[in-house]
C-alpha cells in the first residue's frame, strides 16, 4: 500500500538519496513509499545497480525508470510522453504519472527533490510532508496586498535579503505586515520544506552577492491563508493527491515554469479555501554546477512577465465548477480570453523617447505585448496538458 512517491530526475548518481532513506527507515511507515527515478540520455548506466543497492539496504522500494522503461511504459500515453524533452529537469513528471497510474488507490502525495538537495539534520524527513493531503486547523499568515516574502524566515549571510525565485519584482521592497488569523478544517494542498545552503532565488541575485542561508530562523510551520501568494518550486515540496495529475510545468515558461504552476496552485487554494504551506523538512542545497549569466538569460523574461501574469491571475474570477479539473480548465481557459482582449486593446505607433535610455510609451506598449504572449503559450500549453489527462482519463471529469 503505498502513500507517498518520492520522486526525482537525475544525471547524475543519487547518492543523496542515503541519508534522505536511511532517515525514512526510521519511520515505521517507510513501507507506504516508493522512491522513483526517472532516467535521462546522460544518466550513468551504474544507476541501476546503485538503486538495487540501496532499495535493498534501506528495505524499501526502489523504482529505476530508464529511458527504455519510459519508453515501454508510456507508450500507451504518447502524446502526453512528447511532452517531455530530454535532459530536462521536467521529466521528473513522469514519476508522478506512474505513480498515479500504479497506485492512485491508496496515494496521498508526491514529493518531488531535485539532486543537489541533501539532508544533513536527523529530524523527520516524512513528518513535514506528511501534512500534504491532512486537513487540520492552522495559525495562517496573510498580508495586505497577498504577497509575503517567506525568505525572510531564512538567515542569510551578510543580512542580505533575497526572495524565492520568481517573486513579482513589483511586490519587492514593499515591507508587507504579517497578518495571523486561525483557520479551521482547511486542507493542505501543497508544502514547500525550507532549503538551506545555496537556497532556490533568482540568478540576477546570485549574481549580485553569493548566497549563504545558514539557517532557518524559525521552527514553525507556515501556512498561507487561501488567496495569500507565494512562489514555490518542486524541490522538497510535495503535492497533494488532487493536484497530482494537475500539476504541470509548460516548457514555452523556460526556466521558471514551475513558479507560475505555484501561482496557479495558489489560485486554486484561493478558489477552494485551502492552504499551502511552507516549513520542515529543511534540506540543505548543495547546487550544482551553474553559469550564472546563462540562468539570467533563460530567466529573464519571465522575470519581465511575472507582474503581468499576477495581474491576470489576480483579475480573473472563478468560481467552483463540478470538480478541480473544470475549474482549472476554466480558470486556464479565461485567462486566455483577458490576454487577447488586452492584446486588442494595445495600440503601436513610431513614436520614441528622446533620450536614447528613455522608455517611450511605445516601447512599453511593446513590452507588454511579447509578455501577454509569453503568457499565453504557457496557458495554451497547460491545456494541452489537461486534453491528454482527460483523453488517457487520468483525470476524475
Amino acid at each position: 500500500m503505498i502513500e507517498t512517491a518520492i520522486i526525482t530526475t537525475t544525471i547524475n548518481i543519487p547518492f543523496f538519496l542515503n541519508k534522505i532513506l536511511q532517515n525514512v527507515l526510521k519511520e515505521k511507515k517507510n513501507k507506504k513509499i516508493i522512491t522513483i527515478v526517472i532516467g535521462d540520455k546522460k544518466t550513468p548506466k551504474k544507476i541501476n545497480q546503485f538503486c538495487k543497492k540501496i532499495e535493498k539496504k534501506y528495505k524499501t522500494k526502489i523504482l529505476y525508470l530508464s529511458i527504455v522503461d519510459q519508453d515501454k511504459f508510456f507508450k500507451e500515453f504518447s502524446k502526453l510522453y512528447k511532452m517531455f524533452p530530454y535532459n530536462d529537469a521536467v521529466r521528473k513528471l513522469l514519476g508522478s504519472i506512474y505513480a498515479w497510474v500504479n497506485y492512485k488507490k491508496k496515494l496521498k502525495r508526491v514529493i518531488f527533490i531535485d539532486d543537489d538537495n541533501y539532508l544533513d539534520h536527523k529530524k523527520s524527513f516524512l513528518k513535514g510532508h506528511e501534512e500534504t493531503g491532512y486537513i487540520k486547523n492552522v495559525n495562517s499568515i496573510s498580508s495586505k496586498n497577498k504577497w509575503l516574502n517567506i525568505y525572510e524566515k531564512l538567515n542569510v549571510n551578510y543580512n542580505v535579503p533575497i526572495f524565492p525565485r520568481g517573486y513579482p519584482w513589483k511586490y519587492r521592497g514593499i515591507k508587507n505586515k504579517i497578518k495571523t488569523k486561525k483557520l479551521s478544517n482547511k486542507k493542505i494542498i501543497a508544502k514547500c520544506g525550507f532549503i538551506t545552503g545555496d537556497p532556490d532565488i533568482d540568478a540576477v541575485s546570485r549574481l549580485f552577492w553569493p548566497i549563504d542561508v545558514r539557517k532557518v530562523k524559525s521552527a514553525k510551520e507556515f501556512y498561507f491563508a487561501p488567496g495569500t501568494f507565494t512562489p514555490f518550486n518542486d524541490q522538497n515540496t510535495s503535492i497533494e493527491k488532487d493536484y497530482i495529475m494537475l500539476y504541470f510545468k509548460p516548457l514555452s515558461a523556460g526556466r521558471n515554469s514551475d513558479i507560475w504552476t505555484s501561482y496557479i496552485i495558489c489560485k486554486m487554494a484561493e478558489i477552494y479555501g485551502e492552504v499551502v504551506s511552507y516549513g520542515s523538512p529543511n534540506l540543505k542545497q548543495i547546487r550544482n554546477k551553474h553559469d550564472y549569466w546563462k540562468d539570467y538569460d533563460l530567466e529573464v523574461e519571465h522575470n519581465i512577465s511575472t507582474d503581468f501574469f499576477v495581474d491576470l491571475i489576480n483579475k480573473v474570477k472563478i468560481k467552483k465548477q463540478k470538480n478541480k479539473y473544470k475549474t482549472l480548465l476554466n480558470l486556464c481557459e479565461k485567462i486566455r480570453v483577458e490576454i487577447h482582449k488586452s492584446l486588442k486593446n494595445i495600440n503601436l505607433d513610431n513614436t520614441n523617447d528622446i533620450h536614447y535610455q528613455g522608455f517611450s510609451a511605445n516601447e512599453k506598449n511593446l513590452r507588454s505585448i511579447n509578455s501577454l504572449r509569453y503568457i499565453d503559450l504557457y496557458f495554451k500549453e497547460y491545456l494541452t496538458w489537461l486534453k491528454y489527462i482527460k483523453q488517457y482519463k487520468l483525470v476524475n471529469v
